[in-house]
């Protein structure tokens, strides 16, 4: 297969790497890279006011690189709270910056982060979501419902690569791209976005592997037909959904 994989880095190497060992022509192109957010310099106060029994969510695994940074820059560190992780790969980087305990929910959505037992009962709680901008907006009403005191900080931002002359996607055709691996909703709409003027039909008609039911849907809206859940991100996941 040749799959047009176009995750940021260094993600994006590592599947490319991964998908040549299996037996693939990955073609790499980073879609998206990622800034400072423009709530980051607030962290290290923000998670100063937090108490033993408050809470620290991150979304992402940069969410937690660009806090544990600022962090760093003002000689600051981690409160001891409880961190929950929107997933295994957001629990790795948790990890890494020396919280090994952070909870992590076996769906790694939302619907999967409201449903952990430890945030059924916040009554009172001051909860911290760290998150980029934009984004999913269901956690803080579900948890301000139990109770809980939610505030976000916007620590980092999303820069979507542009193709104003059509070059990428023309690149892609001629490269023989026949499958496409997505690992976000944003990815998506984005790659929907640079390809529905020049090259839609060409587009839709590729298989598409994306990693979750969620994107499923947002995959069929679009007009996707040949599409695989991964049920996941990770590589292993994104590689065995490929074949």
């Amino acid at each position: 297969m040749i799959p047009l994989v176009v995750r940021p880095e260094p993600q994006n190497h590592s599947l490319c790497e991964a998908l040549r060992r299996a037996g693939h022509q990955p073609v790499a192109t980073p879609l998206l890279t990622f800034e400072s957010g423009a709530e980051l310099s607030r962290v290290p106060a923000l998670l100063s006011e937090l108490g033993s029994k408050d809470y620290v969510i991150a979304v992402s695994v940069q969410a937690v690189n660009f806090a544990d940074n600022a962090l760093k820059s003002q000689s600051s560190g981690w409160p001891d709270v409880t961190y929950v992780a929107v997933g295994e790969a957001t629990g790795r980087a948790f990890a890494a910056a020396g919280i090994t305990n952070a909870l992590v929910p076996d769906d790694p959505r939302s619907e999967g982060m409201i449903s952990l037992p430890e945030l059924q009962h916040p009554d009172g709680c001051r909860v911290l979501i760290l998150r980029g901008d934009g984004g999913r907006h269901m956690m803080a009403p579900a948890l301000a419902a139990r109770g809980a005191q939610v505030s976000y900080c916007e620590v980092y931002r999303r820069c979507y690569r542009q193709d104003t002359d059509g070059t990428l996607v023309q690149r892609w055709q001629q490269q023989g791209v026949d499958s496409i691996i997505i690992t976000s909703g944003g990815l998506l709409q984005h790659l929907f976005m640079l390809a529905e003027h020049t090259a839609k039909n060409w587009l839709l008609s590729r298989i598409l592997i994306v990693p979750s039911i969620r994107v499923v849907e947002q995959a069929k809206q679009l007009g996707f037909t040949h599409i695989i859940n991964a049920k996941g991100a990770s590589n292993t996941a994104l590689i065995g959904a490929l074949g």
